[in-house]
């Protein structure tokens, strides 16, 4: 319908996530409590805590290439664990499959790589809220139109 009035809509999503040094199985026999975010990411942006776990980036990177979901930023974010991820721009529907594809396999992705990653909001009362943010472009004819929304964070 947007293409029959000359409409376009570009899109870039960023997901926070999650990243712990667990498995599926081993939180399960915890019974989802007392999970260890990842050690070798303790401090958020240093390159030597990046490098450290370059398999599980590298791997993610190629990955999310491969399927043509190319990601244009992944570090740390606000402490142990705690990953952000920018998806790169493309045209509105085509950046919501996406966005919905890279959940499904960061997860599949840290599972190989000996992690475990999540998407909830807030995984524990001590631990500050995650969040998403989408930015979002559409135009007709000259006229551009730019609006950026997150999803609050829980508290």
């Amino acid at each position: 319908m947007a293409g029959r009035w000359a409409f376009g809509g570009l899109c870039r999503l960023e997901y926070e996530f999650f990243v712990f040094k667990e498995t599926p199985e081993s939180v399960a026999e915890k019974n989802y409590r007392g999970t260890h975010a990842d050690g070798a990411r303790l401090v958020r942006l240093l390159v030597i805590r990046n490098s450290t776990g370059s398999e599980f980036y590298r791997r993610l990177l190629d990955s999310c290439r491969e399927m043509d979901m190319p990601i244009e930023g992944l570090h740390e974010e606000t402490g142990p664990g705690v990953m952000e991820a920018a998806i790169a721009v493309d045209q509105a529907l085509s950046a919501a499959d996406k966005a919905a594809l890279f959940k499904t396999f960061a997860k599949v992705i840290a599972q190989k790589s000996g992690y475990m990653a999540t998407f909830m909001a807030k995984v524990s009362k001590d631990w500050p809220g995650r969040a998403a943010t989408s930015t979002s472009r559409s135009s007709r004819g000259r006229v551009n139109r730019c609006s950026t929304r997150r999803a609050s964070r829980t508290r």
